[in-house]
């Protein structure tokens, strides 16, 4: 009997031991998180940050901090959709809200969400005017992208087209029409890119170009 006694009492105090070594604090959880945060240890990171804000909910408590830095985990992991609901709920609170702007645009932009990526760069720069710059950046390399991807695909038409310069002339005047519409819508996004950042030489030529090519030679004289 004493025998069974002891082995029930080991068997209980195993079970009490485990069950303390799984169980954490939200505070504990948040720790973790940091500590695997500063470890570069991402996803562990997210999952100790996450188990947290669940702790806290179920108390009725916010911890403001926890969302933020599960959002940048999950964008450090490329798991974005979870990082840009994480982000929303830290511009919710207040906080850190211009960095979550930030973070959020770009990976709207890694999404090629960029109607939204636009919108959200334009209530960055009204709700957070010291980060104007780095949403600027953001915008700029968009519209350059856009307007040089475009202006590339014209090119390779109108080269194209050359062959009949003097075989067909006019399916070469009628190729060449089809590309200067091409080149045309170039030239919002190359507009837009050389007012965010006018010394950028790449953006220049390319819009001085697309300026000549359509007759724009005002506009072509002033780049």
């Amino acid at each position: 009997m004493e025998m069974k006694n002891l082995v029930l009492a080991v068997v209980l105090l195993f079970g009490v031991s485990f069950v303390n070594a799984q169980d954490k604090t939200a505070k504990e959880y948040k720790i973790e998180g940091a500590d695997a945060y500063k470890a570069k240890d991402y996803q562990k990171g997210l999952t100790a940050f996450e188990k947290s804000i669940n702790l806290y909910e179920k108390d009725g408590k916010t911890d403001t901090t926890l969302y933020y830095n599960a959002g940048v985990c999950a964008y450090k992991i490329k798991d974005y959709d979870k990082s840009v609901s994480y982000f929303d709920k830290a511009i919710s609170l207040n906080y850190k809200s211009c960095k979550a702007y930030l973070y959020k645009a770009n990976i709207l932009n890694k999404q090629k969400k960029y109607d939204e990526m636009q919108q959200i760069c334009e209530t960055g720069i009204s709700k957070c005017p010291k980060y104007k710059s780095k949403f600027d950046k953001i915008l700029f390399n968009y519209n350059l992208k856009q307007g040089i991807g475009i202006y590339n695909t014209a090119a390779k038409k109108q080269s194209a087209a050359a062959k009949y310069a003097t075989t067909n002339p006019e399916k070469y005047k009628a190729e060449i029409a089809k590309v200067n519409n091409e080149f045309k819508k170039s030239i919002p996004y190359l507009e837009k890119a050389h007012k965010l950042n006018s010394s950028d030489e790449t953006c220049k030529k390319a819009l001085k170009e697309v300026y000549t090519i359509l007759g724009m030679d005002a506009k072509a004289a002033t780049l």
